[in-house]
């Protein structure tokens, strides 16, 4: 399962204990054990567990940046790459694009789109233009 995802990301191969932490942790909440007809989590914890928070490993995301002192037009968000969830928290492990480390932010934005639905560049797509503007 971490190998599909690092082949279908955009991530490189370096994050692949990034990789194989976020399936370890999908797969005790997803599969479900034949005999009783439940999830390692539910075995655990006896709750089901939730799994609307699931997004696409290795998508670009944005988090918000409070860290530095921002100016009056300084963007509030750094773009950043989706790596999985925090076990120690709810929030999710991504890492900055800006400052190049790993941080674990719950402030998050995602950004889920398919690159293979998107049109391609050689197809004539008509572009609306802003025509007898007065200012």
């Amino acid at each position: 399962m971490a190998r599909t995802m690092l082949n279908e990301s955009n991530v490189e191969d370096y994050f692949w204990a990034e990789a194989i932490n976020t399936s370890c942790y999908i797969w005790n909440r997803v599969s479900t054990r034949k005999v009783l007809n439940k999830t390692s989590y539910e075995l655990w914890k006896n709750i089901k567990p939730s799994i609307s928070y699931f997004h696409i490993f290795g998508c670009y995301c944005y988090i918000l940046n409070n860290k530095e002192k921002l100016g009056k037009f300084d963007p509030k968000s750094d773009k950043a790459i989706f790596l999985g969830y925090s076990t120690a928290s709810k929030g999710y492990r991504v890492y900055n694009l800006k400052t190049q480390t790993i941080e674990i932010s719950m402030q998050v934005i995602f950004d889920e789109y398919d690159e293979h639905s998107q049109p391609k560049e050689s197809e004539d797509i008509e572009v609306p233009t802003l025509q007898n503007v007065t200012t």
